[in-house]
């Protein structure tokens, strides 16, 4: 598969930008009309380092409102049009991108747009250039696919093409369905963009939320299926342009759109039919069949009694020591955490064991999909435990299943007063919080997904005392994995150290579990009493039961299926807040009714 992106999804000059797309694997290259004025290069310079970066231009773009104009403005327009051909003849992009008016005078009727562009057809024919035909989805009269098909239609011109863009397809409420019977050859190129499903301003969407494959929300894959099943051959080509863009560095943001268009690669050769695509397309190896919560490891690299206190005091019990690093296993029922006192490591890279079926899989996916791994020193009969690092910093461990060779249980050996394996206590990891950087979330997203295999749910966004926080749930398709993306923006949020920032644990019996903790010393996040006052005006709750939460401290959320109870601490000294929760029925949110008080208390509003 032909890959590309437009330089203006990245940020930057031209030259720069251009560096960065060739370092990052690209074929080819759209080439912003904007990018090409700002920049002291002529045309055929542009080309020339374009060669020698061996990338090829495969685009130039947009020409603006370039049909559907009024008879009066037709002259001034086709001269304009004409002048953007010769620079693109210069550069030697064979296609040129034209969009569909957006403007108040925008000619509706679709034989005066196909006349005006078979005009310009004759002029792209005389330089060898073939124009792409494009509906804006905030086209005045023209903004949908099927709209532009039918006006490339009637042009009825050898050099006059329609141009796909997912997000403009899909942004309208259209699918792959819509490019149904048209010929892959009257298809002259095919942008792809991702985004976040929204209710808002379709231009402003576009503008702020794009996002690359695999991020969003929008069925890219089969779009371009639809495109790439049509009998369409050409490059496919990234159009992103987002807050996110515009300001993350241009080498990253290249390195995470060419891994976008690999994981687009492997869903589209997943789909029936692939086989018959004339664009070849390769699977990566496949994504985990399971994931699971194995463990948390803690980083006390300063062998802190504070550290080792927390865990007795959340009912933690020492029960093993790795065979040949400095390494403990805590245990509290079914829950696992690793404490690792490597001296000289940094004392916030905490980390997640995660559990899967086939670890060297996983571990061969990331590669095909060019993400680094983290070094692992192994010993002699020591399980393979490979580490993979998310771009939010965040180490990942791969364990096989208990059993297996690879299990990580086995790299220690057990402390003569152990616990046994079944005493009571809790169910183990619920969910864990991961914190980002605000220009990473769409890129840790795509890991996690790509990787992983994890679905991810909308973006639910919550007021912080000092700022915004953004978070979204991601769960693989089978297993008991459940990881939060937390993004915080403000002076409080900008703060915030990437990484584990919350550890959840679930227990059977909540409010004891609160009592012991309690009876421990452990000091969990105060509960003003507004919120049962607010809790009893929101919910049918029996005074009795709201009245028992409010003694524990207790919060509470429910849904049609069921009911959540959970407590926090306050964030401790390994920059993480513990969560203790209850889930009854089939409830499978994360109390977000109580994230907003959460962050109050925590922050120390008043």
């Amino acid at each position: 598969m032909r890959t590309g992106v437009a330089t203006l999804s990245l940020s930057g000059r031209l030259v720069d930008k251009l560096h960065a797309i060739a370092a990052a694997g690209f074929d080819g290259v759209e080439v912003f009309d904007a990018d090409l004025v700002g920049c002291p290069l002529p045309p055929r310079e542009v080309a020339a380092l374009c060669a020698d970066l061996g990338l090829a231009i495969d685009l130039f773009q947009p020409v603006r409102d370039a049909a559907g104009v009024p008879a009066h403005a037709w002259a001034a327009t086709r001269r304009r049009v004409v002048a953007k051909l010769d620079v693109a003849a210069e550069l030697g992009a064979p296609v040129v991108l034209l969009c569909s008016h957006v403007g108040a005078d925008a000619v509706a009727d679709h034989d005066v747009v196909a006349e005006q562009l078979r005009s310009l057809g004759d002029e792209a024919a005389a330089r060898g250039i073939v124009l792409a035909f494009e509906a804006l989805a905030w086209g005045r009269h023209l903004d949908r696919v099927g709209q532009a098909w039918d006006v490339v239609r009637r042009a009825d011109h050898p050099a006059v093409t329609l141009a796909v863009d997912t997000f403009h397809v899909l942004a309208r409420g259209d699918d792959g369905s819509a490019l149904a019977g048209v010929p892959g050859e009257r298809i002259g190129f095919l942008q792809v963009a991702d985004a976040p499903l929204k209710d808002m301003d379709v231009l402003e969407w576009s503008r702020h939320f794009r996002c690359f494959p695999g991020q969003g929300t929008l069925d890219v894959t089969g779009v371009v299926a639809a495109t790439l099943g049509a009998g369409y051959a050409g490059p496919v080509s990234l159009e992103v342009f987002s807050d996110v863009v515009r300001e993350s560095d241009q080498h990253v943001t290249a390195r995470d759109a060419h891994r976008s268009l690999r994981f687009l690669e492997d869903q589209l050769a997943l789909r029936p039919g692939s086989d018959g695509f004339r664009v070849p397309v390769t699977a990566a190896p496949p994504v985990p069949e399971r994931v699971d919560l194995a463990f948390l490891e803690v980083a006390d690299p300063d062998r802190s009694p504070a550290t080792t206190g927390l865990l007795a005091g959340l009912g933690f019990r020492h029960v093993a020591q790795h065979r040949s690093k400095p390494v403990q296993w805590w245990r509290q029922g079914g829950a696992h955490v690793v404490l690792n006192q490597t001296p000289g490591a940094d004392p916030t890279a905490h980390a997640l064991g995660l559990a899967t079926p086939r670890v060297e899989a996983v571990a061969a996916r990331a590669k095909a999909l060019a993400w680094p791994e983290v070094d692992r020193t192994r010993g002699d009969g020591e399980a393979l435990l490979p580490g993979i690092t998310s771009p939010g910093s965040t180490h990942l461990f791969l364990s096989a299943d208990a059993g297996s060779p690879d299990h990580w249980q086995d790299d220690f050996v057990p402390l003569p007063d152990a616990p046994p394996e079944g005493h009571p206590g809790w169910v183990g990891l619920d969910h864990v919080g991961l914190s980002v950087e605000p220009d990473r979330l769409d890129e840790e997203v795509g890991f996690l997904r790509g990787v992983l295999g994890l679905v991810p749910s909308a973006v639910e966004e919550f007021w912080e005392p000092l700022g915004r926080l953004r978070s979204r749930a991601l769960r693989p398709a089978a297993g008991a994995a459940r990881l939060v993306v937390n993004v915080g923006e403000g002076d409080r949020g900008q703060r915030r150290r990437p990484g584990v920032n919350q550890v959840a644990f679930a227990c059977e019996d909540l409010l004891a579990e609160v009592r012991a903790l309690r009876a421990r010393g452990v000091a969990l996040m105060p509960v003003p009493d507004n919120y049962y006052v607010d809790l009893a005006a929101r919910t049918d709750l029996p005074p009795a039961r709201i009245e028992e939460l409010r003694a524990h401290g207790v919060l509470h959320d429910a849904s049609p299926d069921g009911e959540l109870l959970h407590v926090y601490t306050d964030v401790l000294p390994t920059g993480f807040y513990v969560e203790l929760l209850q889930r009854t029925g089939a409830y499978d949110g994360y109390g977000s009714v109580n994230t907003q008080l959460r962050l109050a208390v925590q922050q120390g509003a008043g």
